[in-house]
């Protein structure tokens, strides 16, 4: 579903406390569980082309969800590029803000999003790279409400 996504960031998911034994689709402040000193990242994600999509899935293991966030990165081969790599097999959890202010939980401590990305974009400029972020766990998407 397309969300009008203005901001992609992300924080080491060692930088964090664990919260993953919160109920599915919960909320939280995420401010609450990062340790002393830390903050989340900006990505130079690319407005509004981001495409977020939840499945749960019911399975002998229980419950679970499947969360994928396609998107595209500006691109610069001397900033950006290198972030990318650096990202790729990183464990992170990522933080999704709408145009709206809602913002979005992908990730935890124990459930950790892999993050991938490609050289370009299909139907955009060669001046982005494609970008997914994918999560298999048992509390999915949570939902971030700052106090």
């Amino acid at each position: 579903m397309k969300l009008g996504i203005r901001k992609l960031e992300y924080i080491d998911s060692a930088r964090i406390y664990d919260y993953s034994t919160l109920p599915p689709g919960s909320s939280l402040d995420v401010s609450d569980f990062i340790h002393t000193g830390y903050a989340f990242t900006e990505l130079p994600f690319t407005p509004e082309t981001g495409d977020l999509e939840e499945t749960w899935l019911d399975d002998d293991g229980g419950q679970h969800s499947n969360v994928t966030f396609n998107g595209a990165i500006r691109r610069n081969k001397d900033t950006y590029k290198s972030i990318l790599q650096r990202l790729v097999g990183r464990k992170c959890v990522w933080k999704l803000t709408l145009i709206s202010g809602k913002e979005y939980i992908i990730g935890s401590k124990e459930y950790v999003p892999k993050f991938t990305y490609g050289e370009g974009v299909s139907g955009l400029s060669s001046s982005e790279f494609n970008m997914t972020i994918e999560l298999d766990s048992v509390h999915g998407l949570l939902v971030n409400e700052p106090s």
